[in-house]
């Protein structure tokens, strides 16, 4: 499922939001006093849907075993 994305206003990083929906619920939701703690900055960031978008969720491969 896609994950919420917004930028950090204070490095410009992309940072989730820790929400996860579909395309049909993020275009549905109003995302009413939204924040987050950011992972890039720390601070906490007040956000709208205007400055949000979906971000596909890739999750983590494992690790390549080098030769020994």
């Amino acid at each position: 499922m896609p994950l919420v994305m917004i930028h950090c206003p204070v490095t410009g990083d992309p940072v989730s939001t820790r929400h996860t929906m579909s395309e049909a619920q993020f275009a549905g939701d109003a995302f009413e006093n939204a924040a987050v703690r950011c992972s890039a900055c720390g601070d906490i960031h007040r956000w709208t849907k205007s400055e949000a978008w979906l971000q596909p969720f890739r999750s983590l491969r494992p690790a390549q075993v080098l030769g020994d």
